[in-house]
């Protein structure tokens, strides 16, 4: 794993932490949290890896 992605992958740990504390603190029980971030980013890979985004759509094909 590359260095970027060590110092990355706390940040979202820390983020889900904060989302999780809110839930908690204001009783948002159907509230529904959307990271935008990580949907671009997924976005992104699946653009630079065909394979992986043909997979990813069988699975969803799949589990239909």
């Amino acid at each position: 794993m590359s260095q970027l992605a060590d110092k990355t992958l706390p940040l979202a740990r820390e983020s889900q932490d904060d989302i999780a504390q809110l839930e908690r603190a204001f009783s948002l029980q159907n509230w529904r949290y959307i990271d935008i971030d990580r949907q671009e980013r997924l976005a992104g890979i699946l653009n630079r890896w065909p394979l992986l985004a043909e997979l990813a759509g069988a699975a969803q094909y799949e589990g239909q």
